[in-house]
């Protein structure tokens, strides 16, 4: 007799929905164990789809080859099944999957199925309607009918770092502050790096990443969960998760707004602190990035030129993408130690004051980033790790409930040198 939890099983899918605990009782007592090692192939794409699969134990990768590399559809855990639809229309499988752990699966055959149904008419006709409403439904997705609900965010913070200009320290801030927020939350902080052409993240960290965002389909990231998320991520000493947006600059195209946006949410549904390196124009990506962040951290050098970019960044946030005035942090960069214009007139131009300056640090962000080790652990008593900490600090008093939020503080004019 099929186990109780094969049944419950069963009771999910949706080809079996209305079948009572006889009858799937009996369709259980015809499962047949199949063991796998980690990498071998349950099936490959064109396979005839001859069974319906249940992961027992382990962990499963549905994925497209695509030459070299391939495209990661899904991951299945314990519990989870496979390709039921083989079992009604034994249409040719559209993707492979393999083993990714030491894996036990459960298959039940379509053949044998078949012999079931033959002798239990009320259980065939159930199996016909069934077919028929998803031959109906593949008919309306074709068309473009039927529209996926947007995955709900979960409760972690997310920070966008954006600048318009390229060399102002965006990304060795994302990558520090992303540090820094890990030593505060252990385990629970990730860093996306969604400067698609030439991330660098993983980089100066002196990390190799597994995956990449490029790599994973919209229908994947739509039912991704953690364990299937940690598939993809390269951990860093500080427990920071690293995802990488491309490995290649010419993967970067094929990252949109929907890939950006539904990695923002997952990552933000399991982690505490999410850290965003944008890129420094006005990508699908980046402007998914800056809609999904509780704050966009904008780094700004004290230049005329970017003063004048700034302020044009200031008109798209608020009549293009709808990025409030209040979700914007203003982080004062000193990448030279030639200060061209003072902090006043940032703050007249922009009619804001500067939240936080952050000093020059001669040359500790090259020397940080060839060694592969954050400034912050280099040097973490330079003014520079100080500033990175206290911005951190900020943030999170101003993510604390009202209640017991304190007085904010901001350091504009910390290090004044104008």
């Amino acid at each position: 007799m099929a186990s109780k939890n094969v049944v419950d099983i069963f009771h999910r899918v949706d080809i079996f929905e209305n079948l009572g605990e006889p009858e799937l009782q009996r369709i259980g007592d015809m499962l047949i164990e199949r063991r796998y090692r980690e990498g071998q192939m349950l099936f490959k794409q064109g396979d005839v789809g001859d069974a319906l699969l249940i992961v027992a134990d382990g962990r499963v990768k549905v994925f497209i080859p695509e030459g070299q590399s391939e495209r990661i559809l899904a991951f299945f855990g314990a519990g989870d099944v496979l390709d039921e639809m083989a079992l009604l229309t034994g249409e040719p499988r559209s993707a492979s999957a393999s083993a990714i752990s030491e894996s036990r699966v459960l298959a039940l055959s379509k053949s044998d199925f078949d012999t079931y149904l033959a002798t239990n008419v009320s259980v065939m006709r159930e199996m016909m309607r069934i077919a028929l409403r998803q031959a109906q439904t593949n008919v309306r997705v074709a068309r473009g009918g039927d529209e996926q609900d947007e995955t709900s965010p979960g409760g972690g913070r997310v920070y966008a770092i954006f600048s318009p200009r390229g060399g102002s320290g965006k990304t060795t801030t994302a990558v520090n502050l992303a540090v820094t927020f890990a030593q505060m939350h252990p385990d629970r902080v990730g860093l996306l790096d969604l400067s698609l052409t030439f991330g660098h993240c993983a980089l100066i960290l002196n990390l190799l990443p597994k995956a990449s965002l490029a790599s994973m389909s919209v229908d994947s990231l739509e039912r991704i969960d953690r364990e299937g998320l940690e598939n993809y991520v390269v951990t860093h000493a500080s427990t920071l998760k690293i995802l990488e947006g491309a490995t290649r600059p010419e993967e970067g195209e094929a990252v949109t707004g929907d890939h950006a946006r539904l990695a923002i949410q997952a990552m933000r549904r399991y982690n505490e602190v999410t850290v965003i390196d944008t890129s420094s124009s006005f990508t699908e990506a980046t402007i998914a990035a800056l809609e999904e962040s509780d704050k966009v951290i904008l780094v700004c050098t004290p230049e005329l030129t970017t003063l004048r970019d700034v302020r044009e960044c200031q008109r798209i946030f608020q009549s293009v993408i709808k990025v409030s005035k209040d979700k914007i942090f203003y982080l004062l960069n000193n990448p030279s130690p030639f200060k061209a214009l003072p902090n006043d007139q940032f703050a007249q131009t922009l009619e804001h004051r500067v939240d936080v300056e952050m000093p020059f640090a001669q040359d500790l962000p090259t020397r940080s980033a060839t060694r592969g080790v954050p400034l912050i652990q280099v040097q973490p008593g330079s003014d520079i790790a100080r500033v990175i900490d206290r911005v951190a600090k900020l943030l999170e008093e101003e993510a604390a409930p009202a209640a017991k939020q304190p007085e904010r503080k901001g350091l504009s004019g910390f290090f004044n040198r104008g």
